[in-house]
């Protein structure tokens, strides 16, 4: 599949820039804030076991409302893994898959978790936990996506949104490439190499999200554009928001990012903010480069 192969690709483009990410310009280290005040529960997995079903809903169509709702609504369909979804579905077990989870294939449609978790054979695996491909209009919601190459693929799609979901184990927890106004809110990101990755994508809005202990970095942005990160709280990994000197007129405001062991906020490895036009306003940190993209710093 040639998103697959575009995926992988871009793991390399970005263990790359890692290369950029585990060597960064250390700026002198502040008191860190106490780990007491930056917390988060890791215990949200539903361990029920079992061939994964959907739970059906019924929506009246008496309506041009209702009709639509009962288009979005999900209906019963039996999953299995690497299954290509066309209506939206709801989980009401575990999935547990050595290949691919689910691959959505059509636009407007609910992944509803249901509280349930998908499994995947290993972060440095070849799989995706669910892939949108080209969908627009696509919600993921409500449960747990873990041990996968990238978590979520959001390849080529717009208005797609992410909530309420956790991700742990994978290389990346979200992976947006030529994606456009993306909504990642509320979600968990924990133990995973990179929490969200952006390539070549644009519009994404990020908003009120933990990302803790991502290895490499909380956020990576690799020529991106338009971007907004606010109220996120992003601690223990290399960087916390890197943006790469290719990445333009973002804006990272409001948001808590403290206890990363390299930098905090690093624009381009010291790249003036003049030169790609990125804005840092009302940030809670110690460290960053260039200075001065802190509170009082």
């Amino acid at each position: 599949m040639n998103n697959k192969i575009y995926l992988m690709a871009a793991i390399l483009a970005f263990a790359s820039v890692g290369a950029l990410l585990t060597q960064p310009i250390f700026a002198t280290q502040n008191s860190a804030l106490s780990a007491n005040n930056i917390g988060i529960n890791n215990s949200n997995d539903n361990d029920n076991e079992g061939t994964p079903t959907t739970t059906s809903s019924t929506a009246n169509p008496a309506s041009t409302t209702s009709d639509a709702a009962a288009a979005a609504a999900p209906t019963s369909t039996s999953l299995s893994c690497g299954q290509v979804i066309t209506e939206s579905v709801k989980l009401s077990s575990n999935l547990e898959c050595s290949t691919d989870g689910i691959i959505a294939g059509a636009d407007g449609i609910t992944i509803d978790l249901n509280g349930f978790t998908i499994s995947g054979p290993g972060g440095e695996s070849s799989k995706v936990g669910i892939m949108l491909a080209n969908n627009d209009n696509v919600q993921v919601t409500g449960g747990t996506v873990k041990n996968f190459q990238a978590g979520i693929l959001n390849t080529g799609g717009s208005d797609n949104k992410v909530s309420k979901v956790t991700f742990t184990g994978n290389q990346i927890a979200i992976f947006n490439t030529g994606a456009k106004n993306t909504n990642i809110e509320t979600n968990n990101m924990f133990s995973n190499s990179i929490g969200v990755a952006s390539h070549s994508s644009s519009g994404t809005t990020m908003h009120q999200n933990m990302l803790t202990d991502n290895q490499l970095a909380g956020v990576t942005l690799v020529n991106s554009a338009e971007n907004v990160l606010d109220f996120n709280t992003i601690t223990g990994s290399v960087n916390g928001v890197f943006l790469d000197g290719q990445s333009t007129e973002n804006n990272v405001n409001t948001n808590t990012i403290v206890q990363n062991s390299g930098v905090d906020i690093n624009n381009g490895n010291g790249l003036p903010t003049n030169i790609n036009e990125n804005g840092f306003t009302d940030n809670l940190c110690h460290t960053s480069v260039p200075d001065g993209l802190c509170i009082g710093r």
